[in-house]
């Protein structure tokens, strides 16, 4: 299995198969977008593999990799009982010697991969970097992945992580009434369920504080503009998101009125009474237009989202700062500024471009 030869940044001029028009590429990540091309069709050992840090584990994420990049940092682990009869183990990374004698806020983390890669280290780095200067705790959930566990099951083991984590938050030095949800790609779909899985049963008891949905997997009909427009072309294309949909929810499953929030949360049809939200996309990606209506539900049931769609931006494009980039340093700069307005009020927080 190989890529498409043709550049990304050339795909909707080269591509015959492309014959709808489509937002372009934002010239200055060309560069990026081109210089790591993937198949169409979606290879979970592969996808699996450079998650694991590729085939010598160079690049593998672990508590001590974390650690050497964030010295200040301790790790703990809790190994916690799933509502399946399975075992759920929750990473904490919190403060060496913490400023503030009261109980910290806390970013509860949802790894992506597209629900069927990655661990719970994935991502803890760059979720740090956009945490800089905030005095908090980061708590990440390692849940089971598709096909060998199929949806709600991942949903499931995020929601038990979540309601442990409020039920113990003195053990973790945590105030349960500032514990803000966040999720990346595939975990921006289990991040949005487990939001509505705490709404509707009411646990924890002490209400989530907010939500960060980054460029979220929301929906299994793979039905919308965005995902006609990037059906190929784009890193994480139209054909290799129903693949992954397909392992997620059987294909069988997949696009029928079987399927339910908890499952593909763009299915709910009441956004009511979530926590404040931000949601973040980029314009040339298939999860564009699912995550512009989930926002806009949300506001129409009267929630509160702070949106961003990042113009000729693709999936994933800020994963990394780049203050050369501006397109890549805005999108940056408005993660951080959310999340010390959200986080604030209880964190020591110090100025932007301090070290953490």
């Amino acid at each position: 299995m190989s890529a498409n030869p043709i550049p990304y940044s050339q795909a909707a001029e080269l591509d015959p198969r492309i014959t709808i028009p489509r937002p372009v590429i934002d010239p200055s990540l060309a560069p990026i977008v081109d210089s790591f091309p993937l198949p169409d069709e979606l290879d979970i050992n592969f996808l699996r593999g450079i998650a694991a840090g590729g085939d010598d584990g160079a690049f593998a994420c672990n508590a001590d990799t974390v650690l050497a990049a964030k010295p200040r940092l301790t790790y703990t682990e809790h190994s916690i009982p799933g509502l399946d009869g399975n075992t759920i183990i929750l990473s904490v990374f919190a403060p060496k010697k913490p400023t503030s004698a009261a109980a910290l806020p806390a970013l509860y983390h949802i790894h992506g991969g597209g629900m069927v890669s990655g661990d719970r280290f994935g991502g803890v780095v760059q979720a740090v970097d956009l945490l800089e200067g905030i005095e908090c705790v980061v708590v990440s959930v390692e849940y089971r992945l598709a096909p060998e566990t199929r949806a709600p099951g991942a949903a499931r083991d995020c929601y038990a992580g979540l309601v442990w984590m409020s039920e113990n938050a003195t053990i973790l030095g945590v105030d349960p009434a500032e514990i803000v949800v966040w999720g990346v790609s595939g975990g921006g779909a289990l991040a949005a369920a487990t939001c509505l899985m705490a709404r509707d049963s009411r646990l924890p008891t002490i209400a989530i504080k907010a939500q960060m949905l980054l460029s979220p997997m929301l929906d299994d009909r793979c039905a919308s503009t965005s995902d006609r427009q990037f059906e190929h072309g784009i890193p994480w294309c139209g054909v290799t998101n129903r693949m992954a949909w397909d392992h997620v929810l059987g294909a069988a499953a997949r696009g029928t009125d079987a399927v339910t929030p908890y499952q593909a949360p763009s299915r709910a049809t009441d956004l009511s009474d979530l926590p404040p939200t931000y949601i973040d996309t980029a314009e040339c990606e298939v999860f564009r237009d699912p995550a512009v209506a989930y926002a806009t539900n949300m506001w129409r049931c009267g929630s509160t989202c702070e949106l961003h769609v990042w113009p000729g931006a693709f999936h994933l494009f800020d994963g990394v700062d780049n203050p050369d980039v501006p397109l890549i340093h805005a999108a940056i700069v408005a993660k951080c500024t959310w999340l010390r307005r959200i986080m604030a009020p209880k964190a020591k927080v110090a100025p932007l471009g301090s070290v953490s």
